[in-house]
């Protein structure tokens, strides 16, 4: 659950009181990552002799790290060890048991300030919450994102500050922080155009480009202000430049020694358009740019994981009661109700009288659990069908997935709309303005949010967003009209969708929309599809449930 809000205290009690009362338990602790303000880093060495032949201990180890000092007003949040070597012995995953005169260990040294962390530790008090442990960001991603054998970069281009750490097999190795950030854009965006600190972050978040468009000269930022996209642009692309210059000639000595093979990046500033882009031109490898909730979802995955043993142990008890209850049962068992079949057709409401009565019931009918529901706003096409009220109007007749594709321009404006009207899902379309911030409406309010792909625009487009996203719909007709043959091209990008996506290890879902029957449905499943849209065909079908059992996947 997500809550923004520059009172921290006020963010962190509205989570925990929304998490307490979706799961009916009430949180005393938590483990922490995010901005700590101002670091310092360190690799170090040290080095322990004894007189004779001696059993390394743990603690000769903790002898070890506790001789490691950082500076006045600092302590150590991570200490991690990046070699271990003997006289006899190089390179040991651990010395611990082994026996020889010296030890020399390596270790890397994350520090936070004590004033920063005295802040939090308070705002946590004020919460009514204590800490299992306080984390840095890129230590969990380095554990959660990096694959064996890979050097990997991390940029967090943060509200406060750009953190930077290079982390390979051995550990981090560097670490350090620009302390500039999105706060600053907006500052100078408030500043320079005469508009307040809350609404200059506003702006910028909707339209913060690196890619400067024609049309953007004569494009407002805001209806509510007389300056347009580019006079934000100016002064957004001006300090995201001289950040990343900065950001360069503080790295590039440890980035040229250990050569990363992949940059990854994260923060509010890592979103905007073209800066992933930027990156990669101005350091020469890829990047790719994670979610928002990168960071948290990575110390979810590293807490799990530390308590395997714990779970192992949780499990192994629970099969041993429902075996246990398996067998009692016996004695007792009825016949199992029949699971209803999850029916991954979708009829479109284009087709279909959604203020008939009988339409619901025939949905029903065949099972339907998931709707389809187009609205055109006459601009992004040229037919006006659909609306948010029509919208509201089927939320109150069916508990089925409202599933909305947004054939309109200004996305971010409808999709607030068709959420609150009910959707499920929001598709907003690909070529219109402001797809970024329509994705974020959309997830900020807990949706499902999707790109619907134009049968003229490549999958490449979809490069930049394909993790930010839960569904990608290719269109197999023209946006705009019901009753069009299905266009073949759509075999190949859902081919190709489906291969990345396999590749990457991607979550979205693939769905289909346009010239559906039971025909071209084959070809779709058999490419790799999830979900597919169907309005005429099953408008027209004689027997509708048995239109629609048509459709399903034939192995």
């Amino acid at each position: 659950y997500y809550v923004e809000n520059f009172d921290t205290v006020f963010a962190v009690k509205s989570v925990l009181d929304e998490l307490e009362r979706q799961m009916g338990t009430r949180f005393d602790s938590a483990y922490i990552t995010g901005d700590f303000g101002d670091a310092w880093f360190t690799m170090t060495a040290k080095n322990t002799v004894w007189n004779g032949e001696h059993k390394i201990t743990d603690g000769d180890i903790q002898s070890q790290l506790s001789s490691i000092c950082p500076p006045d007003g600092f302590h150590p949040m991570h200490i991690i060890p990046l070699r271990y070597d003997t006289p006899t012995a190089r390179n040991m995953l651990t010395p611990i048991g082994h026996i020889d005169r010296q030890l020399i260990s390596a270790f890397g040294a994350i520090c936070y300030s004590d004033a920063r962390m005295n802040e939090i530790y308070n705002i946590l008090r004020r919460a009514h919450i204590t800490s299992n442990g306080f984390f840095d960001p890129t230590f969990v991603l380095n554990a959660s994102i990096r694959k064996q054998n890979e050097t990997v970069m991390f940029i967090d281009m943060g509200a406060a500050s750009i953190t930077c750490a290079i982390w390979n097999d051995r550990g981090p190795v560097w670490h350090n922080k620009i302390m500039h950030g999105g706060t600053d854009i907006t500052n100078d965006v408030a500043d320079k155009l005469k508009i307040d600190f809350d609404s200059a972050e506003q702006i910028k978040r909707r339209v913060a480009s690196l890619i400067p468009s024609q049309m953007d000269r004569f494009t407002p930022a805001d209806t509510a202000y007389g300056f347009s996209r580019a006079d934000v642009n100016e002064i957004v692309s001006a300090h995201i430049v001289n950040m990343i210059g900065e950001l360069k000639d503080t790295v590039i000595g440890a980035f040229e020694k250990y050569k990363p093979n992949k940059i990854v990046l994260t923060g509010g500033g890592a979103h905007a358009d073209g800066v992933c882009d930027f990156i990669e031109n101005t350091f020469g490898i890829t990047a790719e740019t994670l979610p928002n909730d990168a960071a948290l979802r990575g110390l979810a995955d590293y807490i799990w994981d530390l308590n395997a043993a714990r779970r192992a142990a949780y499990i192994a008890r629970s099969e041993r009661a429902a075996r246990r209850m398996q067998r009692i049962s016996k004695l007792f068992q009825r016949k199992p109700k029949q699971k209803k079949q999850f029916i991954p057709i979708m009829p479109s409401t284009l087709c279909f009288d959604m203020s008939a009565d009988t339409t619901y019931s025939l949905f029903a009918a065949g099972n339907i659990s998931m709707v389809h529901v187009d609205i055109m706003d006459g601009f992004y096409v040229d037919q006006i069908a659909g609306s948010i009220n029509e919208l509201r109007y089927i939320r109150e007749h069916t508990n089925a997935h409202l599933h909305v594709h947004l054939m309109t321009e200004s996305p971010a404006v409808w999709a607030a709309d068709a959420v609150a009207a009910g959707a499920d899902t929001v598709i907003v379309s690909t070529n219109t303005s402001g797809v970024r911030a329509a994705l974020r409406v959309i997830h900020a309010a807990g949706k499902r949010a999707g790109i619907a792909l134009h049968p003229d625009s490549s999958v490449t487009i979809l490069k930049p967003i394909l993790r930010e996203i839960d569904e990608v719909m290719v269109m197999a007709v023209v946006p705009g009209a019901a009753g069009q043959s299905f266009n073949p091209d759509a075999l190949h990008k859902i081919a190709i969708l489906a291969a990345t996506r396999k590749k990457y290890g991607l979550k979205f879902k693939i769905s289909v929309d346009g010239g559906i029957n039971e025909n071209t449905a084959q070809m779709c499943w058999n490419m790799g599809a999830d979900f597919l849209v169907s309005g005429s065909y099953l408008a027209h079908a004689s027997d509708f449930p048995l239109a629609v059992q048509s459709m399903l996947h034939h192995e």
